[in-house]
């Protein structure tokens, strides 16, 4: 029998210090850093900001904040970790940073400039210069499409807090809309007294096709995915003004589930029973729909489905402009009607309603730091860079693991998946928060990361490597 053997406990610990050492216990910054200082991120904010009265800049309080949220920092003490870390500060070319009464102070100015479209100039200008060093392959969805997701997300909100918004079957609290491309959060708003949902999104749609699809030459294969609360008359007219193909929920029409409920049996295709969402049989269609104040009418593609131990049909629709030479690829590949193409197209906005989980749970965003709505429009401006700066650390300092999906495999090309791109809050834990010595000589700035095993070597060495190319 063989007696394991158990490392000796000490009998007794302790503790001693050595501040004078240049350590930082967030070394792993120094990717979001470069990758910032790559993308012309601070000469952005630095141009494109006015001047700011006060002993701290603008750059200096965004570079704070954003980089303190990346860092695990929360609401306006997230440049706390950074103002009591003096190897950080050299690390991140900071000199004095903001305390968190400056920090709060600053957000109302910082909602002003929101509010003015410069700080979201700003946000799209970064947008356009991280797609231009990312793979296009991933934005695509379907390998045909550019997705271009709005929604909205309730925050935590109370009668004391300016701007909080009662919904039905959502409750209270601030509505915080978003605009993705792909995986990038490209556009935000915080919506005040008298704004709601669509009204947001059409505002951001208008910005995101002048600012980002045209100059990137993207709107060709944009496809804007949204649900059925903007399946109404004046979102779809811009759409359709702007050229953008849509697929949208129509089930806040009257007129869509009585079009589908008279549609006749031969019309519906079926797509058999689904057991995971509980159906015992489903179906789809398509055809036309006209409401009373529409000057024209438009496609709606229909699902109809029963659940187990049921006998009377459920109706949805989605409406879109897309016509079967849109789609063909996705029909033929996938050997599926133009119908169910559609709806695969639309169920995908599903998974893309994840994204929120990286700025409301990883950087906390869902806790609205103030009181005042103009300050929590400043703060939300943050959170969306902080946000959109970590996702690109990822989507680009991990691109050379993403090689391409098809290779020759005995003489035929062989479909290999996307690899799985790390959340936030994983690239925190095994990138950010990593011990590093910073010393400096002359303009050479050098991080020794200290106490990382070998995989986690070759994880920064990879990261680090594509960023520097990028």
């Amino acid at each position: 029998m063989v007696t394991p053997l158990h490392p000796k406990l000490p009998r007794t610990i302790k503790i001693g210090f050595k501040p004078e050492e240049p350590v930082t216990s967030l070394g792993g910054l120094v990717l979001a850093e470069r990758l910032a200082l790559r993308l012309g991120l601070w000469t952005m904010l630095e141009q494109g900001l006015p001047e700011r009265n006060g002993v701290f800049s603008w750059t200096t309080c965004i570079k704070s904040a954003v980089l303190g949220l990346l860092g695990g920092g929360r609401g306006t003490y997230a440049a706390e970790g950074l103002r009591h870390d003096d190897a950080l500060r050299k690390l991140l070319s900071l000199g004095d940073v903001p305390e968190e009464a400056t920090v709060w102070r600053s957000l109302a100015g910082l909602g002003c400039l929101q509010q003015a479209g410069t700080l979201g100039g700003v946000h799209l200008q970064l947008s356009r210069a991280i797609v231009n060093r990312m793979r296009r392959r991933e934005l695509l969805l379907e390998d045909l499409f550019v997705p271009v997701f709005n929604d909205g997300s309730l925050l935590e909100g109370s009668g004391r807090r300016e701007g909080t918004k009662y919904l039905r079957e959502k409750g209270a609290g601030l509505l915080w809309n978003t605009t993705y491309v792909g995986p990038l959060l490209v556009a935000q708003r915080l919506a005040g007294p008298g704004q709601g949902e669509p009204s947001c999104v059409r505002a951001m749609l208008a910005e995101v096709e002048e600012q980002l699809l045209k100059p990137l030459k993207l709107k060709r294969q944009a496809l804007v995915l949204m649900d059925s609360l903007h399946g109404d008359e004046p979102t779809l007219a811009q759409l359709e003004r702007q050229g953008l193909h849509y697929v949208v929920g129509a089930n806040k029409l009257s007129a869509s589930a009585a079009t589908l409920a008279g549609q006749p049996e031969q019309v519906w295709e079926s797509t058999a029973a689904d057991r995971a969402r509980g159906w015992s049989d489903s179906a789809v269609c398509v055809c036309w729909v006209q409401s009373e104040a529409w000057p024209c009418k438009r496609l709606l593609v229909g699902r109809r489905w029963m659940h187990e131990g049921e006998m009377i049909w459920n109706y949805a629709g989605v409406m879109t402009d897309l016509r079967e030479g849109d789609v063909r690829p996705i029909m033929k590949q996938r050997r599926i009607s133009f119908a169910r193409a559609i709806w695969r197209l639309y169920d995908a906005k599903a998974g893309m309603e994840t994204h929120y989980k990286e700025p409301l749970s990883d950087l906390g965003l869902h806790y609205p730091p103030c009181q005042e709505h103009l300050r929590n429009v400043g703060f939300y401006a943050l959170g969306a860079l902080g946000a959109l700066l970590g996702r690109a650390v990822d989507l680009i300092g991990g691109a050379d693991a993403q090689r391409d999906s098809r290779r020759r495999q005995d003489g035929a090309e062989r479909q290999r998946p996307k690899p799985r791109s790390m959340r936030l809050w994983r690239l925190r834990r095994e990138l950010f928060t990593l011990p590093a010595r910073i010393t400096r000589h002359g303009h050479e700035l050098r991080v020794t990361f200290l106490g990382v095993g070998e995989g986690t070597r070759q994880l920064i060495e990879r990261y680090w490597g594509q960023i520097a190319r990028c």
